[in-house]
């Protein structure tokens, strides 16, 4: 059986990044074509269900028209499960939708929740709560695996935290996490890990780098999973030191070798640091005019620091020396 794992998708988000409006309308936009992408290449991998490990939505007060969307995109998919968890963003969105959920959506309650699909468990529970792990009852011959919406730390705790020493020798083989917006994998115990799928799409520059999905394959005798860059822009933090620099020329010339690599379709934020001569014109109007044309979004942010030896201007009868 093939599953993707994916999670902290958020549609409908308010994208309150610096983002024009008529872009920001775009995103939103994109994000609800690339879940729409997710399941279609879902389709054609041969994907028999996906897992959503919290924050489909980014919030309970979603549209009309992302709600909509989103249950069509499910419906039309009648040949794949989708296991639905509430995440801690959306509180119980689907609450306020007026229509029937589609056969093909599963979702779990606060306690444990159980589905069975081609051999494989599928245990999940919207409510994190210290003990949960002991009542969680899981077969040791199938392949299992449990979908929560938290942060993993050593042992859990109410009301967001998810136990890793808890999570041992429970028979889980694989434990789907929603709430980083990163991808990573650690070790439960023998048996199993812990996997955050992170964000398919970042929205702001504190989710820079590479996004996706987790496709996960449980023929063979220990389940295989592996990260698939999904993103269609990256968001990126280019620092460039302008330490030295005697004209505003050479920042340029090492903003352009710091940035060359980079897709013109990505958002890109370039952030000047080093210590600086005072007498260096940092330009940062010429810095926008020659590179945001080269992008979808392109900004200035300044963390320089002057350098100055205080020594230099001690007896320097001035305002400069004061």
């Amino acid at each position: 059986m093939r599953i993707i794992h994916t999670s902290d998708i958020h549609l409908d988000s308010p994208l309150t990044t610096r983002l024009p409006s008529d872009k920001v309308r775009e995103r939103r936009r994109e994000l609800l074509q690339g879940f729409g992408r997710m399941v279609e290449e879902a389709g054609a991998l041969g994907v028999s269900a996906i897992i959503i490990a919290g924050d489909l939505f980014d919030s309970d007060r979603i549209s009309r028209r992302a709600l909509d969307t989103a249950l069509d995109i499910i419906e039309r998919a009648k040949n794949i499960i989708f296991f639905y968890l509430q995440g801690n963003h959306e509180g119980d969105a689907l609450a306020l939708c007026d229509r029937s959920l589609p056969e093909n959506l599963k979702t779990f309650g606060r306690d444990w929740t159980y589905y069975s699909a081609d051999g494989v468990t599928v245990a999940g529970r919207s409510e994190i709560r210290e003990g949960m792990f002991d009542s969680l009852s899981l077969p040791e011959d199938t392949k299992n695996i449990v979908i929560l919406h938290g942060e993993l730390r050593e042992r859990t705790a109410f009301p967001d935290t998810v136990g890793l020493r808890d999570a041992a020798d429970k028979n889980i083989d694989y434990l789907a996490l929603g709430h980083y917006h990163s991808y990573s994998a650690e070790a439960i115990d023998h048996r199993g890990v812990a996997v955050y799928s992170g964000t398919p799409e970042g929205r702001g520059f504190d989710e820079t780098g590479d996004k996706g999905y987790v496709i996960i394959d449980t023929d063979g005798p220990r389940i295989k999973y592996s990260f698939r860059s999904f993103a269609k822009r990256r968001l990126h933090i280019v620092s460039v030191d302008i330490s030295g620099a005697v004209r505003p020329s050479e920042i340029g010339e090492r903003a352009e070798k710091a940035l060359r690599a980079i897709p013109s379709s990505d958002i890109v934020r370039l952030e000047l640091c080093g210590r600086y001569f005072p007498s260096l014109w940092k330009d940062t109007e010429a810095l926008m005019r020659d590179f945001s044309g080269r992008f979808y979004y392109f900004e200035v942010k300044d963390s320089s620091h002057i350098a100055i030896n205080p020594e230099d201007y001690k007896h320097d009868k001035s305002l400069k020396g004061e």
